[in-house]
């Protein structure tokens, strides 16, 4: 098992606690010398304190020994004086008394204290009384005897003065060496107490700091070791030992590196594709000097390792996990260059890979620029929701990848847009063409993504390099051009650039410009096409069609502004403004008579449809269902919520739908029974080819036979001749609507028209 903590061993709050108890002593040391150097100063004046009473006892000594000769010399004296009282005995009694005066001298003189010395003195004026010459009365005898008395005193006093100074000298001696010795002994205790304190003390800060450290070594995040001179490990935190996979064994401290490293190359923690990675290792250990490198694991991962060295040897070294900031690095940078749904390469890294290509071709190669985008995504993106239009993306984009070879790159440039840059051909023209060719007809195959089965289709516009651009900008603005003419040729379907495309993309973005403000500036006008009711001979409504009167371009065709409409969203205000126009006029025809107004599928995305028509009916007063709004398959397709919510919401104003263009798409069967419609208008293609086409007449009899099964009213389109009409009567149309009754004619012309056509009936009659 992975070592769980840190290993201790020599941590670096040793060093701190040795040099802290080291002052430490040191300052106790000079403490005790200090104590030490006091005591034994008052030890040398309890010396001389003692070298004081010394000389106090001896000079007690000696007074009292004077005393006694003077007593000695006194007793001398008495005998002398009283053994005869002639001449010669008081000479020499006199000289014994003068002996007695010197002594005394001596006595009063090394006295001890005042004391003793006046008594000395006192009793010395009376032994020199004694020199004069008197008679031996009792009296003299009396103070002979006295004198002799006091000197008795006197000597006790002073040999008990010695005596008691020898005895205080010696009480002092021992009192102030047990004092001496008590102070050393307490002055080491107290040192004792000191160091015990001290380190207590170092031994709480040495530990608070140990547990500081090793505290602050599991809370890194990344993992820490330091190694000794000897490559020895010293300590390690938990994150080292577990993101190597090391057990506790190998985390203790004066563990080898190499055995770490023998244990890495065998647990898969080793350095990936490094054949000697113990020997490798040690190398890097080795190393005096700091480093920082990064490797990469053979289990993945990717460590960035610090070493730095010691001053005292050894080193310490950081380990951290960068695998997560790494491969962050790599997803931004793969990001900045690519697509991050699709995965293929966006438009700078598309631009970047064009300039490289730009640069070969000067040296005489050429290369494509295919630009390409999906028909009706946006239809499957708002009606199946964005998470099946990210698929089909997707599902596209692994398409295109399978499609072109390893050197041509695939991108993903925006939306439902692609590029594809085709390089190294050697017809590049040819090369180009069976590339596209091969994309219209992948992407034609219908998706399944879950639950859907999704058709689409694509337009490719492809512009060769240097011929149609020697620059990254007009070479995408060529193929661009390319695609939109490709779209304007009927879709699904690729071209390439010819130079007079430039001119018709001007064009197009001056129309564009003209459009966006031709309502407001009255230049759209509403034409009528009658609407004739095969079985009763008479027209029950009229079709609404927008003219567009240019004030310079004269008429434009409605094929050339009604797809850009759409294309710019410009549809929605113009939609609206021909319904409230077409309901307002309607308004004024004869009772009963319909008016068809067609619906972009643009109106229902925008969701602006059904305020449109309940605004358009509340204005005008037409009731509602004399409006009759024409829906194409395309609608059908956005089979959401949202859309079957708008058409059951107009139902059920009372307004009429009716399927246009029936049975040009994929599925037109299958959307009849995805709502009750009211009429099917059979296209006119269908109509044009009665003669060349049989089955033209087949589908058409087919279309005419579902209506009258659903209850549903059917109208052929394009109606121009006689045999015309006559085979659609023949094949059971209800309705019909051409030329040949009539052109669409402006709302001024509407009544004359219902004039003429019930004349032209009456005649008939």
């Amino acid at each position: 098992m992975p070592a769980q903590g840190s290993r201790r061993h020599g941590p670096p709050a040793d060093k701190y606690a040795t040099s802290f108890r080291r002052q430490f002593r040191v300052v106790t040391i000079f403490l005790l010398a200090v104590n030490l150097t006091i005591g034994l100063f008052a030890r040398h004046q309890q010396h001389a304190i003692i070298d004081y009473a010394v000389t106090i006892y001896d000079t007690a000594f000696i007074s009292t020994n004077y005393v006694s000769l003077a007593q000695i010399s006194f007793q001398h004296y008495i005998d002398e004086r009283f053994r005869g009282a002639g001449p010669a005995q008081t000479s020499e009694a006199n000289e014994l008394l003068e002996t007695v005066l010197d002594d005394m001298d001596v006595a009063v003189e090394r006295s001890s204290s005042a004391q003793t010395r006046e008594k000395g003195q006192g009793i010395r004026a009376e032994i020199a009384e004694l020199l004069k010459p008197q008679a031996d009365t009792p009296e003299l005898k009396q103070r002979i005897t006295d004198i002799q008395g006091r000197l008795e005193r006197l000597h006790e006093k002073n040999s008990g003065i010695g005596l008691q100074a020898r005895d205080d000298i010696e009480a002092f001696s021992y009192k102030s060496d047990l004092l001496l010795l008590c102070s050393i002994l307490t002055s080491i205790m107290l040192a004792g107490l000191v160091l015990f304190m001290i380190h207590r003390m170092i031994s709480s800060l040495k530990q608070r700091s140990s547990d500081h450290l090793y505290a602050a070594l599991e809370g890194m995040p990344q993992g820490f070791s330091m190694f000794d001179d000897e490559q020895r490990l010293i300590i390690c935190n938990g994150k080292y030992a577990a993101m190597y996979a090391l057990d506790a064994g190998l985390t203790e401290p004066g563990t080898p590196v190499r055995a770490i490293l023998e244990r890495r190359s065998i647990n898969g923690t080793a350095v990936i594709n490094a054949d000697h990675f113990v020997d490798d290792g040690m190398a890097f250990a080795l190393q005096p000097t700091a480093v920082s490198v990064e490797h990469q694991l053979e289990d993945g991962r990717i460590i960035a390792l610090t070493k730095a060295p010691l001053n005292t040897g050894g080193a310490v070294t950081i380990h951290m996990d960068v695998t997560e900031k790494r491969n962050s690095e790599k997803q931004i940078a793969f990001l900045a260059h690519h697509d991050a749904l699709t995965g293929l390469a966006n438009r700078v890294q598309l631009r970047e890979h064009i300039e490289k290509i730009l640069q070969q071709v000067k040296r005489g190669r050429k290369a494509s620029v295919l630009c390409l985008d999906l028909d009706n995504f946006k239809i499957v993106n708002d009606t199946l929701g964005h998470s099946v239009g990210d698929a089909l993306l997707c599902a596209v984009a692994k398409r295109l990848r399978d499609l072109v070879r390893d050197t041509d790159l695939v991108s993903r440039t925006g939306g439902d847009e692609f590029s594809i840059v085709q390089s190294g051909a050697e017809t590049p023209m040819a090369a180009s063409a069976a590339l596209a060719a091969r994309i219209v007809e992948a992407l034609s195959v219908p998706f399944e993504l879950g639950d859907h089965h999704v058709v689409i289709g694509s337009s490719v516009g492809v512009a060769i390099a240097p011929d149609d651009g020697d620059n990254v900008d007009q070479l995408l603005k060529n193929a661009d051009m390319a695609l939109y003419r490709a779209k304007e040729d009927g879709r699904a379907r690729f071209h390439f650039f010819e130079s007079e495309m430039d001119v018709k993309a001007q064009a197009r973005r001056t129309l564009e410009l003209d459009l966006r403000s031709a309502v407001s500036a009255g230049e759209f006008e509403v034409f009528y096409q009658p609407i004739v009711n095969l079985l009763e001979n008479r027209i029950t409504g009229f079709e609404a069609l927008l003219r567009w009167n240019h004030p310079t371009r004269g008429r434009v065709a409605p094929n050339e502004f009604i797809p850009l409409a759409e294309e710019t969203g410009l549809i929605c205000t113009i939609g609206e403004w021909v319904i409230r126009q077409a309901c307002a006029e309607a308004r004024k025809w004869p009772s009963g008579l319909r008016v068809a107004v067609n619906v972009s599928p643009v109106q229902f995305r925008n969701k602006t449809l059904v305020p449109a028509v309940v605004s358009a009916l509340a204005s005008s007063g037409l009731h509602p269902d004399l409006l009759e709004l024409e829906i194409t398959e395309t609608v059908l397709m956005m089979n959401n919520d949202t859309t079957l919510a708008a058409l059951h919401q107009l139902r059920s104003l009372g307004v009429r739908i009716s399927m246009d263009d029936f049975g040009t798409g994929y599925s037109s069967l299958s959307y009849l029974r995805s709502f009750p419609f009211d009429k099917i208008k059979i296209d006119q293609s269908f109509v044009r080819d009665l003669i060349d086409r049989p089955d033209s007449i087949a589908i058409i009899r087919a279309v005419a036979g579902l209506g009258h099964s659903f209850g549903m009213t059917t109208t052929a389109e394009g109606v121009e001749t006689q045999e015309q009409l006559d085979q659609m009567r023949a094949e059971g149309c209800s309705e019909v609507q051409g030329y040949f009754y009539s052109k669409p004619v402006p709302a001024s012309e509407i009544a004359q028209l219902l004039s003429v056509f019930q004349e032209r009936v009456q005649a008939v009659a």
